[in-house]
């Protein structure tokens, strides 16, 4: 494997590693993993959507709340930090509903991350959260959403994804 140094890249190695099997590289991307959490009201009637700018996409797009598992860290407590950053909510207001075990991975043809996901609930619906606490270069707006409006505000895959976990818990 090769990575290749590209000092503007902060969050991605570009890297090439020789197919096994035929003469040619493959190309992806090295990335730091993830975490996502859907976060449900009281009464799991509602979840927390944040509302940022995409460069992907190229707009601002709702989504649930993620980010980057920092070197070291363990997935739970990337839950737990980008969870206060993102929305105000402290570890003492909610309940872990779901945790992925492994993780998922994103798409393992071009990158290696994966993603942790979390389903969470709040233990009341009278918590008032704390201010945002976000990292230099994060604009992003928290909104309720009805459940069942998600599909029709957000077309962000990790989002529909755990969602449909939820829908399908025991």
């Amino acid at each position: 494997m090769k990575i290749l140094n590209i000092p503007e890249l902060k969050f991605l190695k570009v890297a090439l590693e020789k197919n096994p099997k035929a003469n040619f590289n493959f190309e992806y991307l090295e990335k730091s993993n993830a975490i996502a959490t859907l976060i449900l009201n009281y009464n799991a009637t509602k979840t927390l959507l944040v509302n940022q700018y995409r460069p992907g996409a190229k707009k601002n797009i709702f989504e649930i709340p993620a980010g980057l598992i920092d070197a070291g860290e363990e997935p739970i407590d990337t839950l737990f930090r980008e969870v206060r950053e993102e929305t105000g909510y402290e570890k003492k207001d909610f309940e872990i509903i779901y945790a992925s075990k492994d993780g998922f991975y994103v798409s393992p043809g071009y990158t290696t991350e994966k993603i942790f996901i979390y389903i969470i609930k709040l233990k009341s619906d009278d918590i008032i959260p704390k201010e945002l606490k976000l990292d230099d270069g994060e604009d992003l707006y928290p909104q309720w959403f009805n459940l069942d409006e998600v599909s029709k505000v957000s077309n962000d895959m990790k989002t529909i994804f755990a969602l449909n976990i939820y829908k399908n818990l025991p």
